[in-house]
């Protein structure tokens, strides 16, 4: 198996790790900037090799523990970048440098800094997803249908909320045990 030389959408760092059987659908984090997503979200290939030079830091592919790919993640559409959910509270929103968002996904013009908040709460049958309306500048729609000021929604996994004109579908990540082990 060779090497992987991928750049960093973000901040076009190149980024490179040694090739593992599935890497494309493992999440990478750029040490730089720390952007995650899935490694077939980055640039690849030989247009990779012509990026800002990698340091010294090494490119983690990450598997999320257990317990988190229980809770669930979200994925968007267009890109397929992944971002794993959190017990408690995940305030969603645009990537942007005055951006507080615990998750920053797109740089959507449409989309606000703080769109939208998924809560994740544990109940005695599973994880249970509150979809939170947080009074965003732009509306949020759910399964196409805009959803009203203050409103908080029980999500289902599957179910599409549009933020901006960005889709995120909320998914169940269940890890195999027998997935490939990183060091």
């Amino acid at each position: 198996m060779g090497k992987i030389f991928i750049v960093c959408p973000e901040c076009h760092q190149q980024l490179s790790f040694n090739e593992v059987p599935g890497y494309q659908n493992m999440v990478v984090e750029c040490p730089k900037c720390h952007f995650k997503a899935n490694a077939s979200v980055y640039q690849s290939g030989t247009q990779a090799r012509g990026a800002q030079g990698a340091d010294e830091m090494p490119t983690q592919l990450v598997m999320p523990p257990k317990s988190v790919a229980d809770i669930g993640q979200i994925r968007v559409t267009a890109t397929n970048e992944i971002q794993f959910l959190r017990e408690g509270q995940n305030i969603i929103g645009r990537r942007a440098q005055t951006g507080t968002a615990d998750i920053k996904i797109s740089t959507d013009m449409y989309m606000s800094r703080q769109h939208v908040r998924i809560d994740v709460v544990r109940k005695a049958t599973g994880y249970e997803h509150h979809l939170v309306e947080i009074n965003s500048t732009n509306i949020v729609k759910l399964n196409g249908r805009p959803i009203n000021r203050g409103d908080v929604l029980i999500l289902k996994f599957g179910d599409t909320m549009t933020l901006g004109t960005t889709d995120i579908v909320l998914e169940s990540k269940i890890v195999d045990e027998e997935a490939t082990r990183l060091a």
